[in-house]
């Protein structure tokens, strides 16, 4: 029997969605709220789509330009001697830390001076070890990802000065692959009054590119041996850094590292990549917030439509509300009927505004490039000469492409809870027809 009623109140339900004629498909009312909610439901897929490329994108370029976990001496005029004691301990204790290291390696990361036609800017300048092995197969290990180099001058690095530069400082000054660039180093690897300035003359070898600008744009990458050599600093090193697998929890391992440094562990300062960039990874997750709220917004502006139309069905259904009451339709029976007509309005919004919205983020690049080629023919059709429009500008988001992550899992929970709430805005409305008495429903209409 409940089975039976089930499926009928679906059958009204429908019967109502398609309106009064044969040939109309929906009512006027419910045309709107499909239309206004399936519009709503278009806009939140296509924003949050781009919304979370960018900010992956963001993320995975910041964790490419910076080392997750930093060990440095507390006393910033001091270097570190113990390094191998340090990394071996970490290796031995990679069980405490539940084998989420990935690599542990010494870096000396200076503040150097580039001499640039006679003028000086300051860069930083980042040594970390280089296995002859892996230069074999052209690999640096822990280096960002190298897009152009040359190989002799690459299989050289521990040896000669050869340098490594992002490809937005090679753009910057114009350099290519073999030119030479001079810079000042602190000799003892740290700025302090009386120090002695070492002059080098490096041999870019080739770019790095991380994604992030400003790494890209300052920071210079030589070998652990060539700074070791040129700053005077035998078996010594500024830092030591640890690469996790995992950067979830990361203050977790920050806590367990120093558990496992030898001697006194309260002679090292140990950062991470979030002390680092802590304001800027809160402010991507401020901007995810207000745009979930804006977008919310959006949905719930959806959803009082659907509870109108709701509203006006049940005004100008009660003469067949009060039938189907005097022909034994139960109370329930009329509040499902309702609560079903409002959660098949969410149900098609969501198929359709869903599906439309899926679409057009994965092509929205296409989309764009086709406008910008429009706007910029019509630009040149009505002013004869203008600079080039570019919506989204590379230089300062610095990706490729545009960055899309359309995760279906969560799409199809903002579906759920968009049906969710058209139910809900239906309820009230289908509560105030359940109670409509049929005798005088019927005589009054």
């Amino acid at each position: 029997m409940l089975k039976r009623y089930f499926f009928l109140e679906i059958f009204i339900a429908l019967r109502y969605l398609r309106g009064h004629s044969r040939l109309t498909i929906l009512n006027t009312g419910t045309r709107l709220s499909l239309l206004f909610m399936s519009l709503m439901v278009f806009i939140m897929v296509v924003v949050l789509s781009v919304f979370n490329g960018f900010q992956a994108e963001v993320k995975r370029s910041l964790w490419n330009s910076g080392y997750h976990i930093t060990i440095t001496s507390v006393n910033s005029q001091k270097t570190i001697k113990n390094y191998d004691k340090i990394i071996q301990s970490i290796y031995k204790n990679k069980d405490a830390l539940n084998n989420n290291i990935r690599s542990v390696f010494p870096s000396i990361l200076v503040n150097g001076l580039l001499e640039i036609q006679g003028r000086f800017e300051g860069k930083a300048i980042r040594a970390i070890p280089v296995n002859e092995e892996d230069l074999k197969n052209n690999y640096l290990r822990d280096f960002p990802t190298l897009v152009h180099f040359d190989q002799t001058l690459l299989h050289n690095i521990n040896q000669a000065n050869v340098a490594i530069i992002g490809r937005e400082m090679a753009r910057y000054y114009g350099w290519q692959v073999g030119d030479k660039i001079t810079v000042f180093l602190p000799q003892g690897g740290i700025f302090a009054r009386g120090m002695q300035i070492q002059r080098a003359d490096l041999i870019i070898a080739g770019f790095f590119r991380t994604g992030f600008y400003e790494f890209d744009l300052n920071l210079i990458f030589i070998s652990l041996a060539t700074a070791q050599r040129l700053m005077n600093l035998p078996n010594q090193t500024t830092s030591i850094i640890v690469q996790l697998n995992d950067l979830n929890n990361i203050d977790f391992y920050k806590t367990k590292l120093r558990e496992v440094l030898p001697d006194n562990p309260y002679e090292y300062s140990i950062s991470t990549i979030k002390d680092e960039r802590g304001n800027f990874l809160a402010a991507l997750q401020l901007e995810k917030t207000l745009m979930m709220m804006i977008l919310g917004l959006l949905i719930l502006a959806g959803i009082a439509g659907i509870w109108v139309t709701s509203y006006l069905l049940v005004q100008s259904k009660r003469k067949s509300i009060g039938m189907l009451r005097a022909m034994g339709l139960s109370t329930k029976s009329i509040l499902n009927l309702f609560v079903s007509y409002s959660m098949l309005i969410g149900f098609f919004a969501c198929l359709f505004g869903g599906t439309l919205g899926i679409f057009a983020a994965q092509n929205l690049e296409t989309f764009i490039k086709f406008i910008e080629d429009l706007l910029n023919q019509i630009c040149l059709m009505v002013f004869h000469q203008c600079s080039t429009i570019h919506l989204i500008p590379k230089n300062i988001y610095y990706f490729d492409h545009l960055p899309v992550n359309t995760d279906l899992s969560f799409i199809v929970s903002i579906a759920m809870v968009t049906m969710i709430l058209s139910g809900f805005a239906g309820y009230f409305p289908a509560k105030k027809a359940s109670q409509l008495e049929p005798v005088e429903t019927i005589r009054n209409d």
